[in-house]
């Protein structure tokens, strides 16, 4: 009976042993190979991207820029060279839209996204609507654009591109997952990694 109790003991202790050589193990893989390799990185113009899982970052003389879409995916998105030469080096960049567009909450997070990329490079983003609203936000229309504080107005239409219409730059969506698109296209030529 005793022999048998010493081997059940043995088969005890080995299995703590086993069980916390595995978990120490888990531990040092995590910290020294990481979670994994889903990090995957491609290259465009000259730019090295991460996937970041939601979405692609570069560096940019030393600064993050931050992206939904990769590059090849948005490239043939219609875009006018002078409206995205009009952009670019300025020190802020007013976008409007209507408060009742159709694709409201995805102006509003194309506003919001591309205010956090641009700051990086030392560009105000200012949002504001076409008409007076109840949350006092500023009243920015295609008028108030100028040389040196440019307007891009997000609006619905039949195609999604991105042209001049006077002194204004309008980014026209054909859907709700064209506005991020179409911020993403702006960024892109903004920051000259589209051309």
């Amino acid at each position: 009976m005793r022999k048998h109790h010493d081997r059940a003991d043995k088969t005890k202790k080995f299995m703590v042993y086993f069980i916390g050589f595995i978990m120490i193990s888990s531990v040092f893989g995590v910290i020294f190979f990481g979670f994994g390799s889903s990090r995957a990185s491609a290259a465009y113009n000259g730019f090295k991207f991460f996937n970041r899982g939601d979405f692609w970052s570069t560096n940019i003389d030393g600064r993050e820029a931050m992206f939904t879409y990769f590059p090849s995916e948005i490239e043939a998105i219609p875009a006018d060279d002078n409206a995205i030469s009009r952009l670019k080096n300025k020190p802020q960049i007013d976008i409007t839209s209507d408060i009742n567009d159709t694709f409201a909450e995805g102006i509003a997070l194309a506003q919001y996204q591309m205010g956090i990329t641009l700051s990086n490079f030392n560009v105000f983003i200012r949002s504001g609507f076409t008409n007076q609203t109840k949350y006092n936000a500023p009243v920015i229309t295609c008028s108030n654009s100028t040389n040196f504080v440019p307007v891009v107005y997000f609006t619905k239409g039949n195609a999604t591109k991105i042209y001049m219409q006077g002194n204004c730059i309008i980014a026209e969506a054909a859907s709700n997952a064209d506005v991020i698109r179409l911020k993403d296209r702006l960024v892109y030529g903004i920051l000259g990694i589209i051309k």
